[in-house]
């Protein structure tokens, strides 16, 4: 059922590390859907690289980051903050809990 690529165990592995519960039906799909894409990378590991030098970036941008800092002119002080707040209770925000299910 499994081919050599994907096995059964990588399947729900997979699954577990995304937090999906799979049926055995679903384990055979995902196999299927898996295989074909597995099968394309290991053909990429075949590929001659050698002398091949690693692009990271292909813009030739060196760095588009800014420098960061605070702009205290933009600040909103803590009461400014809280003062549209429908309630607050010592400097804090007051929200409803949200409950996991």
């Amino acid at each position: 059922m499994f081919s050599n690529v994907i096995s059964e165990a990588d399947v729900l592995k997979v699954a577990k590390l995304a937090h999906i519960k799979l049926s055995p039906e679903k384990i055979v799909i995902f196999a299927k859907q898996l295989e074909p894409i597995l099968e394309y990378f290991a053909k990429l590991n075949q590929v001659n690289v050698e002398g091949v030098v690693p692009t990271y970036q292909v813009t030739g941008q060196k760095n588009i980051l800014r420098q960061d800092f605070i702009d205290t002119k933009r600040m909103f002080t803590q009461a400014q903050s809280l003062s549209n707040a429908p309630q607050s209770k010592n400097g804090f925000f007051i929200t409803k809990s949200i409950s996991k299910k």
